[in-house]
């Protein structure tokens, strides 16, 4: 179920302090205004009683979809810190086998920031393999490298975007947050990599390369040392966009 609990915030900018509700966890079978208040980021907003400031409080987030069988845990961190994340993480985990949850149990995800957990949503909603996603992101990367620097880079699905024919990707600049450009990515190169993975030498080689619970090609790409890369051969080359 939904839940929120109320919590003593100060504003950034006047420093007044007020008592606010704020989400803790969204159900969207029960409460599906609560996820179109997260898609147009009105959820978790304050407005500070003394100034007048508008501003989100970005806190841990429970993501429970129960119609397509998935959870997303939104723990706001820096990708260095992903691995408390994913100690604290497993943690949730834990304790949440211990209520009784539907069976089949529900998918579970770890994401670090909104806007991923955002692409999260979408491209489980579409029915995608987020790992899958991952790779053709490390080849994408892997294969612009001259240009696509993840540094300073970061590539995010557009799953509003994509078609029958193509999925779509765009590129954000980590420190203006702007989006600079668009790559499309053949479909028909997705689902070959889909019968590609479904071989179980294959999908063991995607879990080691991305073995989670935070499944990031970026991360993947920033951590020393760097490592070797795993090509796609229809990945697209920039120049050729």
């Amino acid at each position: 179920m939904s839940q929120t609990t109320v919590y003593t915030i100060a504003c950034p900018r006047c420093g007044s302090r007020q008592p606010v509700e704020l989400c803790e966890s969204i159900n969207v079978r029960e409460n599906p205004a609560l996820r179109e208040d997260l898609m147009a980021n009105r959820l978790n907003i304050v407005v500070c009683a003394g100034c007048g400031h508008r501003f989100r409080v970005d806190k841990p987030l429970l993501y429970h979809d129960p119609e397509r069988r998935f959870m997303i845990y939104l723990y706001p961190a820096p990708e260095e810190q992903a691995a408390e994340a994913e100690r604290l993480f497993r943690g949730m985990i834990e304790r949440l086998a211990g209520r009784s949850l539907p069976t089949p149990a529900p998918a579970m995800h770890l994401v670090l920031n909104r806007v991923e957990l955002v692409e999260r949503i979408f491209l489980l909603e579409a029915g995608l393999d987020e790992r899958i996603i991952e790779y053709v992101k490390h080849s994408v990367y892997t294969k612009n490298s001259n240009r696509l620097d993840p540094v300073r880079k970061r590539l995010l699905f557009n799953a509003q975007d994509s078609t029958d024919e193509h999925l779509f990707f765009v590129v954000q600049d980590v420190e203006t947050r702007q989006l600079e450009a668009v790559i499309q990515y053949n479909r028909a190169a997705y689902r070959a990599l889909c019968e590609t993975f479904d071989d179980d030498v294959q999908t063991a080689r995607l879990l080691e390369l991305f073995p989670g619970p935070y499944i990031s090609a970026r991360r993947l790409l920033l951590e020393p040392p760097a490592p070797r890369s795993h090509d796609s051969p229809s990945a697209p080359d920039l120049s050729e966009i």
